[in-house]
């Protein structure tokens, strides 16, 4: 539990003393029991806009398809409308950490949500510079 606060709350050096923890479990994209949010690390920080600890659990190995207790990934998370409903109520603009997400090998519609729905849903939320990348024929991947 005290490992999901960490997350949830940004506090990155609590959370880089639980990975350094153990090294012989993969902390990095481990999933808490369902008791404990069951989401993997990298959902959490998405979901609380913790951008600087997102790119943190990417370096050391999170993988951005790594999925929560319910299936879905810190992508689908990000762009379901509830979640863009929360942001637009605290005004938090969530388009650097779906870019970041998509520069991480992240792809805009997986399994759980279409361009199509999640760029309509940035754009009913108000979120325009997130409707314009979703909309953008590479939606923030790098090119290989």
């Amino acid at each position: 539990f005290h490992e999901a606060r960490a997350v949830g709350t940004g506090d990155i050096k609590s959370v880089l003393r639980w990975i350094n923890a153990d090294r012989t479990e993969d902390r990095v994209t481990a999933i808490p029991s369902p008791e404990n949010t069951g989401a993997p690390a990298l959902c959490t920080a998405s979901v609380f806009g913790h951008l600087t600890l997102m790119t943190l659990l990417l370096q050391l190995g999170a993988d951005v398809k790594t999925r929560d207790s319910n299936g879905c990934t810190a992508f689908d998370i990000l762009l379901t409308s509830s979640s863009l409903l929360m942001m637009r109520s605290v005004d938090r603009d969530v388009s650097s950490s779906v870019r970041l997400l998509l520069s991480w090998g992240a792809v805009i519609g997986g399994d759980r949500s279409s361009r199509e729905s999640a760029s309509s849903a940035a754009r009913v939320c108000g979120k325009h510079e997130l409707t314009n990348l979703l909309d953008s024929e590479l939606g923030g991947r790098r090119c290989e």
